[in-house]
């Protein structure tokens, strides 16, 4: 996914600020999903939440105020009660802006570890580069 820099996003010299990063990444992980026919508000509204137990970000180069990036997002790993996905953010020129990872785990509405359900495991199974296993 492509989108600009926004100026809400910078900071008095016009760079964008580390945390912007990370709702880029979300933004690109559920488009992602989106573009796999899955809805991740269908997901919240059965009462699953991907909970964020890790994030890493390597940061390359700055990304300015009006500047338009691109987010690709794959997901790397797939386990019963976790999700691996990583990102490339560049510049539309190509200069490598960072490089990130999330990981996931499934929880209910009390925030505890549940497995994904079925219908989203055998979805994400065939673009996960290990496919499904048994939780980390």
């Amino acid at each position: 996914m492509t989108l600009r820099v926004r100026f809400a996003e910078t900071d008095q010299m016009g760079v964008a600020h580390h945390g912007a990063y990370v709702v880029w990444m979300e933004v690109a992980r559920v488009e992602w999903m989106r573009t796999l026919g899955l809805s991740y508000a269908a997901l919240e509204a059965s009462g699953v939440s991907m909970a964020v137990s890790r994030i890493d970000v390597r940061y390359r180069h700055a990304a300015h105020f009006d500047d338009l990036v691109r987010i690709d997002c794959a997901m790397t790993r797939l386990r019963s009660r976790y999700a691996r996905f990583e990102y490339d953010i560049r510049l539309e020129d190509d200069t490598p802006v960072a490089s990130a990872l999330s990981e996931h785990v499934p929880t209910d509405r009390r925030g505890r570890a549940v497995r994904l359900p079925v219908a989203w495991s055998d979805a994400l199974a065939p673009h996960a580069a290990e496919g499904p296993r048994d939780a980390p």
